[in-house]
C-alpha cells in the first residue's frame, strides 16, 4: 500500500478508476426525443383521431388509434428518435406493442378507462420520465416509454379537441 499503487477493488465502485456507467442528467436531447416528441405524435394522432374517425364510427377511441399509428409507423419512429442500431427496430416495435396492447384493451373497459390508461398511464410515464432519462437503455425500453408517451399524449389532444368542441 506504500508504494502508490492502486489495487482493484472487490466490489463495483463509482470512483474515478471503475468504468461502471456513469448515471447522467436529463440533458433537453433526451428530453425532447424520448419525451416530448413521442408524446407530441400522439397528441397529432388523438386531435386527428378525435376529429374525423371516432365522431363518425365512434371507435378506435383516440388513444387506441394512436397506440396503432404508433405500431404502424415504429420504423420510422425507431429511426427518428432513437437512432440506434438498425437491426434492433424489431425491438423497439415489441417495446412499443407490449403496454400498447394493455392499452389499448383498457380503453375498451370505459370509465375504468380514465384511470387506469389516463391519469395511472400519467403517473408511470412520469415516473419513467425521470429515472429512465439519465440511462442509455434498450430500443425495448425505448419503446416502452414512448408507448405511455403516446397514449397519455393522445388522451391530452383528444381531450383539448373536445373541450374547445363544447
Amino acid at each position: 500500500m506504500d508504494d502508490g499503487k492502486v489495487e482493484p477493488a472487490p466490489y463495483a465502485s463509482s470512483s474515478n478508476e471503475s468504468d461502471l456507467d456513469r448515471v447522467r442528467g436529463l440533458d433537453f436531447n433526451t428530453g425532447f426525443r424520448h419525451i416530448i416528441a413521442p408524446a407530441v405524435f400522439g397528441m397529432t394522432v388523438g386531435i386527428i383521431f378525435q376529429l374525423y374517425v371516432t365522431e363518425k364510427y365512434g371507435w378506435p377511441s383516440p388513444p387506441q388509434g394512436a397506440i396503432i399509428a404508433s405500431i404502424l409507423l415504429s420504423p420510422l419512429l425507431y429511426f427518428t428518435l432513437v437512432r440506434d442500431d438498425a437491426s434492433r427496430w424489431y425491438e423497439y416495435t415489441l417495446g412499443l406493442a407490449l403496454p400498447g396492447t394493455i392499452f389499448f384493451m383498457i380503453w375498451f373497459s370505459g370509465w375504468g378507462a380514465l384511470f387506469c390508461g389516463g391519469y395511472g398511464a400519467l403517473l408511470l410515464w412520469v415516473w419513467i420520465s425521470t429515472s429512465w432519462g439519465r440511462f442509455d437503455l434498450p430500443p425495448f425500453r425505448y419503446g416502452v416509454w414512448h408507448a405511455f408517451a403516446v397514449d397519455i399524449g393522445a388522451f391530452s389532444g383528444a381531450l383539448l379537441v373536445y373541450s374547445i368542441g363544447l
